[in-house]
């Protein structure tokens, strides 16, 4: 799968799920958190991590747009791929749409 169609299977994803953009990352809100969204490319491989930054408002009150790395809890959506739990989407591997959805619906549900 190309990198461009990557990023906008993600993007439309996201958005379709509540999620907005800015710049290049994806944020929801809650009365209590802000869950920032990022993509991270693995150096070693053509393979992409979604990053999560969960910020607590209370604690953060001048944090408007927090980065993910802000966040007071912090990890990486999980992807069934090939019958394994992977954290790394790798796009030489990858072909199906379906497959980078249905894990991002499920991770999201946990999430907010």
């Amino acid at each position: 799968m190309e990198r461009k169609e990557f990023k906008k299977i993600v993007s439309d994803c996201l958005l379709a799920n509540g999620f907005s953009k800015k710049g290049k990352y994806y944020y929801k809100e809650s009365p209590e958190v802000i869950c920032c969204l990022g993509l991270q490319k693995s150096n070693y491989s053509n393979c992409y991590y979604v990053n999560v930054g969960i910020v607590i408002k209370e604690i953060n009150k001048r944090l408007e747009l927090p980065r993910d790395v802000d966040g007071d809890i912090r990890c990486r959506f999980y992807f069934k791929v090939e019958g394994k739990e992977v954290d790394c989407l790798d796009l030489d591997r990858i072909n199906e749409s379906s497959v980078i959805v249905s894990s991002l619906e499920a991770n999201i549900s946990e999430i907010m």
